[in-house]
């Protein structure tokens, strides 16, 4: 099952109304910033005042998440290079959160 915000997405691509959204690559492109596994186990949420709010589903990830802070942040800023990306918070969701 589609998210609503993939879905929203592709419609207003196929009208030609897509937005240029400089943070739009960091969500497309999570995959490759996070790392296949840190990826698998987490989802990027939203970006905050130029924080990059990112959710795990366990504790131990967010520890991971934390200890590859410097590299996320390198690989994001190369994916969204007009997006303002200062920092990283990382928070634990709720079961099925990723």
């Amino acid at each position: 099952m589609k998210r609503a915000g993939d879905v929203l997405r592709e419609l207003l691509k196929q009208k030609g109304w897509e937005a240029a959204d400089p943070y739009l690559p960091l969500f497309r492109c999570w995959p490759q910033i996070a790392g296949p596994q840190l990826a698998a186990r987490s989802r990027l949420v939203e970006v905050e005042g130029g924080l990059l709010v990112v959710e795990v589903d366990h504790p131990g990830w967010l520890q991971m998440l934390q200890l590859r802070k410097a590299a996320i942040l390198a690989a994001a800023r190369a994916a969204a290079p007009g997006a303002r990306i200062d920092g990283l918070r990382g928070r634990i969701g709720g079961r099925g959160a990723v």
